[in-house]
């Protein structure tokens, strides 16, 4: 009863439960599975999703193909290219892959060519209709979008792909119409389920003539969309018969609109597999395959979604971002060795930038199939501090074949990471803490802890190359009535002692990212906390899903949130802050927590002898996200020569 151990009782009321004599309870994740006469060599699938690094024409790009070949090289047994627009009209994000004109059969036809030798392989027809609601579209313009589908349907057979995908969820055209939350139409496509599933159903139906019937074909579901007005299980249900009787192939069972993008892409603040009952509840509606999705990113959760019989297959997407050999490394049991998804969506966060997609843990994301080359000749490199900069410079230059030394002052390496781990929901730091760990100590470095490296220590040990990753630290704040004022900590001295006095009271001065987090874990922990933020920007730097659950875990935990406040004073125990109303007094509270921002500890870096090169990276450099500090580590490592 794995899903029950995080998620008793979901928001649907839907109480999941294994539950005897279910299709596939004895499959495992490894077994074949056979569709229309094709072999799939295994129960693993990539998500689809919009990587956005495609041509601005809609063609396929060599970042684009190369995202996708490494992670069908390593063993993906189903892989779903998507958001593939069918109409110009119908392009969502800037550099979306298209199949909406003969011009780019050619590049598609070569990428199927290619990820077809390692991987069955469908695209996923879909149709963004941007700020167009279904009462905006007339007959006439319903009849040119389909006309679009069937078209895209028949050059996607005719580049070779194994299977075509309907997106028809997430606030995409089919969704729309299906969708009783955005359609309000009055004739034949609005109203009653039947009605709104017309368009879809005419879609199936025409692209089954089109295509024939040896070419797989799916259809992607949002079974509940989480809103009052929306989609719900049992229509959803009704829907999945109808199609698999107007013989669509298989279907995938995700959830989610816009409004509700948390249950779309689960960020760490949603437990680990809670969509999976949906394709569960399908499941036992249809006898045609049925995808499974839902933040699957650790392997007994993916293995489980297949072998406790909920799905046919799992589905995983940010997962295969972080680590292009996740499935692989599910098959053969390496669950160690997997680079950890933080579900922090940051991937999420580039898209909706309008940038291509990058991760937070993994820097080869966009140079896919890059891979460092050994370095010509013996190196000796001093990494100095072991946070994910200096963790991941050192691994890289490891690998390369330098001898590497990586001190870190503290007792345990990680850097900020350890203070970032400690409020609610961020398992997924120590994970990622212990991978940098292993991964650096497997591949030789030698890491000493608990000593603070000085411009004496590196004249002694004459290192060829210097490498400062010392990180930063918590800026105090100047004001009055701070200074020598022992109620006054540090947002990352709290964090990392971990100790929350029941029942006291706490001011967080700053609003960004930690304040917020850490004014959540003060709550969650019983004491009294208010939080001021002397802009109007909550937050900043969280992706819009991380940033609304955690503004509802506040109010849900009545912490008092301010922003437009600024502090002026501390008298005591009391705060004098400025806000748009005038001045105000704040307390009386036990403690201050001070978050509003770090600055960087690179005073090593400014004493050092120019003659050891030394290269500042990550925080050291300038104080900025997990991204940066991965990304400035792999580089400055790749940078190396002997």
């Amino acid at each position: 009863m794995w899903l029950s151990e995080c998620l008793s009782f979901n928001e649907c009321g839907f109480l999941w439960s294994p539950g005897p004599g279910r299709k596939g309870v004895d499959m495992l994740i490894s077994s074949p599975l056979v569709i229309k006469g094709r072999v799939f060599p295994n129960r693993c699938s990539m998500s689809p999703m919009v990587p956005n690094c495609a041509g601005e024409d809609g063609s396929v790009s060599e970042a684009y193909r190369n995202f996708y070949l490494a992670r069908a090289q390593a063993r993906v047994g189903y892989i779903v290219l998507g958001g593939v627009y069918v109409h110009e009209n119908g392009k969502g994000f800037p550099r979306q892959l298209g199949i909406h004109s003969d011009a780019v059969k050619r590049g598609l036809s070569e990428l199927a060519q290619a990820l077809g030798k390692y991987s069955r392989v469908g695209v996923q027809l879909s149709f963004k209709s941007l700020q167009r609601l279904p009462e905006d579209f007339k007959e006439s313009e319903i009849a040119v979008c389909r006309k679009a589908f069937i078209e895209a349907a028949v050059r996607a057979r005719d580049c070779g792909f194994d299977a075509i995908e309907l997106h028809a969820c997430h606030d995409y055209w089919l969704n729309f119409f299906l969708s009783p939350h955005f359609n309000h139409r009055r004739d034949a496509y609005g109203g009653s389920l039947e009605n709104r599933s017309r368009l879809l159903r005419e879609v199936v139906r025409e692209l089954r003539s089109a295509v024939g019937d040896s070419m797989i074909l799916g259809v992607r579901l949002s079974m509940e969309e989480f809103v009052e007005d929306g989609l719900t299980l049992s229509e959803t249900l009704q829907v999945g018969t109808w199609l698999e009787k107007l013989g669509v192939d298989y279907l995938s069972a995700s959830g989610g609109i816009g409004k509700t993008q948390h249950r779309m892409s689960p960020p760490m603040e949603v437990p680990r597999g809670s969509l999976i009952y949906l394709a569960e509840a399908l499941k036992r509606s249809v006898s045609v395959p049925v995808i499974g999705v839902g933040r699957l990113d650790r392997p007994e959760v993916f293995r489980k979604a297949v072998e406790e019989g909920c799905a046919d297959i799992a589905g995983v997407g940010r997962s295969l971002i972080a680590d292009p050999e996740y499935v692989a490394k599910v098959l053969d049991g390496r669950d160690e060795d997997i680079r950890p998804c933080l579900a922090c969506n940051y991937c999420l966060l580039c898209l909706h930038r309008g940038e291509d997609v990058r991760c937070a843990v993994n820097p080869l994301v966009g140079r896919d199939l890059y891979r460092p080359v050994p370095l010509r000749g013996k190196l000796n490199v001093l990494v100095v501090g072991a946070g994910p900069a200096g963790l991941g410079a050192a691994t890289c230059a490891a690998e390369r074949g330098a001898a590497v030394r990586l001190v870190e002052k503290d007792v345990v390496p990680g850097g900020m990471l350890n203070a970032g781990k400690v409020p609610p929901h961020k398992e997924p730091i120590q994970e990622f803490i212990d991978y940098l760990v292993k991964r650096a100590a497997a591949c030789g470095v030698e890491i000493v802890t608990g000593h603070a490296v000085e411009a004496s220590d590196i004249r002694a040990l004459a290192p060829d190359r210097v490498i400062v990753a010392t990180g930063s630290a918590s800026i105090a704040l100047r004001a009055d009535g701070l200074e020598g004022n022992e109620r006054v900590v540090l947002v990352e001295s709290l964090l990392r002692s971990g100790r929350i006095s029941r029942g006291g009271r706490y001011i967080v001065v700053g609003g960004g990212a930690a304040g917020l987090e850490t004014a959540e874990f003060i709550a969650e922990n019983g004491g009294s906390v208010a939080v001021i933020e002397m802009t109007e920007t909550l937050g900043r730097g969280l992706h819009a899903t991380r940033l609304n659950l955690m503004l509802e875990s506040l109010a849900r935990l009545s912490v008092a949130v301010m922003p437009n406040t600024r502090l002026v004073s501390v008298d005591g125990s009391a705060v004098r802050a400025e806000t748009p109303g005038g001045a105000v007094v704040l307390g009386p509270f036990d403690t201050i927590v001070m978050a509003v921002g770090y600055r960087s500890e690179a005073t090593l870096a400014r004493g050092l002898d120019p003659r050891f090169a030394a290269t500042v990276i990550g925080d050291a450099l300038q104080p900025r996200s997990i991204y940066e500090a991965v990304t400035e580590g792999f580089d400055a490592a790749v940078a190396l020569e002997a």
